[in-house]
C-alpha cells in the first residue's frame, strides 16, 4: 500500500521561531511540480526506497515539500516533516563550520598540527609502493606534518578502512578501529590517538581521499575549545539556527527516528540498523564529526541556508561571510580531479549544477545541494544503504524543471 505524507505548496503558514516562510505559490511550476512528486511517489511505489522526503527553498522560503513512504520498515510509521535521519556524511559540513567558527576566534588556525594536541601524531610516516619491500611497501617520513587545513580538505592521507584494499586501510582494521561498517573503538579520542602512529596512505597534501579526517577536525575542535564537539555544535550553530538535531538521541524522540533499509537483489527490504539498538545514535559515546548527526530535512536546510547566505540565518551569523565563502568555494588545485572546499563539494563547468552550486551526500542516501545562481537549496532525505547512483541527479534535474522559464 502506497503511504503519501502531504505536499506543501502554499502561500502562507503560522510560523515559529525555527521556521521559515513558504514561498508564494506561483514560484515553481504547477506541472512540473507535479512530476516531481509523482517521482518521488514512484521511487516507494517501485521499492527503489523505503520512504523518502524533499524539501526544497528558493529565496530563503520553502517552495517545495513532500514526504512518502515508510520513515521505519518494522513499525510502518510514516516519513513525516518531523522525521529524524540519520544524514552521516552531511555532518562533515556542520564539523568544517565549527573548525572554522574555532579558527575565527583564534583557538585554532589552518596550520595548527594535530600532533599539537595528539603527541601521537608526531614523527609521522607514510606508506610507499616498493615491489623490493615486504608486502610490497615501505614507509618514509612525512614532508609535512598534517594540519587543520588538510583535515578540511580531505588531503590528509587518512583513509576509512572499511572500503579499501591499501595498506592505511588494511592497518586501520587490524588495530580494531572499523569493520566492514562499525566503529569499533567507543571514544573518538581513542581513534585519533591510536591513528597516530599507522603510516599515513600518501603524504598530506598530496591528493584528496576520503577518510576518517573530519572525525580527527572533531577531536581538534574539541580540544581547542574545551567542549564536545555536540556541546559546542548545539550552542554555536543548532541552537542559535533553530535546528534540531543530534548526536545522541533521546528516548523520548524514538518514534520519530527512523531504521537504516538495505535492500537486496531480489528487493528484500531489511533493517541495517534499528534505532534502540543502534550505539552510533544511541547512548553515544564516539562523538563522529565525520558522520553522527540525526536532523529533520527542514532542519538540514536551515543549515544548507545559512551557508548559502554567507554564514547567518534570519539575522543570526553564525559563521564570517569570509569563512562561509572559504568553505563553498574550491580549495583543491585545477588538476585534482574533484572540486572540494570544507566539508563540501563545489560544482565547476562540468557537471549538471550551476558552477559554484555546492553540497554533499550522505551514506544511507541523503543529500543536499546549494545553487547560488537560481537562490535555490535542496534537502533529501532517504534512509537506504546503497541507494542507486542515479536517483538523487534525477531528483535535482526534476526540481530544476519546476523553476519557471
Amino acid at each position: 500500500m502506497r503511504r503519501f505524507a502531504f505536499l506543501l505548496i502554499l502561500s502562507s503558514v503560522a510560523l515559529t521561531a525555527a521556521e521559515l516562510p513558504v514561498a508564494p505559490s506561483g514560484m515553481l511550476d504547477k506541472t512540473a511540480i507535479a512530476k516531481l512528486t509523482g517521482h518521488l511517489d514512484d521511487l516507494v511505489e517501485d521499492g527503489t526506497v523505503v520512504g523518502v522526503g524533499m524539501v526544497v527553498a528558493r529565496d530563503n522560503a520553502i517552495a517545495y515539500e513532500h514526504y512518502a513512504g515508510l520513515l521505519d520498515f518494522e513499525l510502518t510509521t510514516d516519513v513525516a516533516r518531523d522525521s529524524l535521519i540519520r544524514i552521516y556524511s552531511m555532518t562533515k559540513a556542520m564539523t568544517a563550520v565549527a573548525a572554522l567558527i574555532a579558527i575565527e576566534e583564534g583557538r585554532l588556525d589552518l596550520d595548527t598540527e594535530v600532533a599539537d594536541y595528539f603527541p601521537s601524531w608526531s614523527n609521522q610516516r607514510v606508506y610507499v609502493a616498493d615491489q623490493d619491500a615486504p608486502g610490497g611497501y615501505r614507509t618514509e617520513p612525512v614532508i609535512e606534518p598534517v594540519t587543520v587545513q588538510h583535515l578540511l580538505t580531505h588531503t590528509a592521507g587518512i583513509s576509512y578502512g572499511y572500503y579499501g584494499a591499501t595498506p592505511t586501510d588494511r592497518a586501520y582494521r587490524e588495530a580494531g578501529l572499523i569493520d566492514d561498517w562499525d566503529y569499533l573503538v567507543r571514544d573518538t579520542k581513542v581513534l585519533v590517538e591510536t591513528m597516530g602512529p599507522i603510516p599515513l596512505l600518501h603524504q598530506p597534501g598530496a591528493r584528496w581521499h576520503y577518510g576518517f579526517a573530519s572525525d580527527v577536525l572533531g577531536q581538534l575542535v574539541e580540544q581547542a575549545v574545551g567542549q564536545r564537539l555536540d556541546t559546542f555544535l548545539e550552542e554555536r550553530v543548532f541552537r542559535p539556527l533553530g535546528i534540531e538535531a543530534y548526536f545522541d538521541v533521546p528516548d523520548s524522540e524514538f518514534a520519530r527516528f527512523g531504521t537504516n533499509h538495505i535492500h537486496a537483489a531480489d528487493g528484500t527490504v531489511t533493517v541495517q540498523d534499528t534505532p534502540y539498538r543502534d550505539p552510533e545514535f544511541v547512548d553515544v559515546t564516539f562523538i563522529s564529526g565525520g558522520g553522527g548527526v540525526v536532523t529533520t530535512a527542514r532542519g538540514y536546510l536551515r543549515f544548507a541556508l545559512m551557508l548559502a547566505n554567507g554564514g547567518q540565518l534570519d539575522g543570526v551569523r553564525v559563521l564570517a561571510e569570509k569563512s562561509a565563502r572559504a568553505m563553498t568555494s574550491n580549495q583543491l588545485p585545477a588538476d585534482a580531479g574533484l572540486r572540494w572546499g570544507y566539508g563540501v563539494t563545489v560544482a565547476g563547468d562540468d557537471g549538471p549544477l550551476n558552477r559554484g552550486s555546492f553540497g554533499f551526500g550522505g551514506a544511507a542516501g541523503t543529500a543536499f545541494w546549494v545553487d547560488p545562481v537560481e537562490r535555490l537549496a535542496g534537502v533529501v532525505m532517504v534512509q537506504r544503504i546503497g541507494l542507486p547512483n542515479d536517483v538523487i541527479p534525477t531528483i535535482q534535474a526534476l526540481t530544476y524543471e519546476t523553476l519557471p522559464k
